[in-house]
């Protein structure tokens, strides 16, 4: 299931570096591969699950509405946090050092860069 989460995160990447946007069919996979992580181990807490991707997106919204984050990675990083749970954390934090190691070198604090090849970079390091 993690080949999958991460390739599909890839692709996510790819479509982010060409059009600056991501399509639903990403976030909307995770969520199907998270439904069927779900029915395969039924004593994962939905309670828990639904709770922490509630406070992600409460908080990755903010910074959307700050210009800070575009939509695409809300919604993936939001459905992310389903099927990684609390680790969700982690990407994040994994994912904003990546991006701001990779701002600082190209040095375009300014610019617009794609967010989605840091987030496969820290899911990646998260899965490890």
């Amino acid at each position: 299931m993690k080949i999958l989460i991460l390739l599909i995160l890839f692709f996510a990447a790819v479509e982010d570096i060409k059009k600056m946007e991501v399509g639903y069919i990403y976030p909307a996979s995770i969520l199907i591969l998270f439904f069927v992580n779900f029915f395969l181990k039924p004593y994962i807490n939905l309670n828990f699950l639904l709770l922490n991707s509630l406070l992600v997106f409460a908080v990755l919204f903010l910074f959307w509405l700050l210009g800070g984050i575009g939509g695409g990675d809300v919604k993936i990083l939001t459905a992310l946090s389903f099927y990684a749970g609390f680790r969700i954390w982690d990407i994040l934090l994994f994912s904003s050092m990546i991006f701001l190691l990779y701002s600082l070198i190209l040095c375009r604090f300014k610019a617009k860069l794609p967010f989605m090849p840091a987030v496969v970079a820290g899911t990646l390091l998260s899965f490890l």
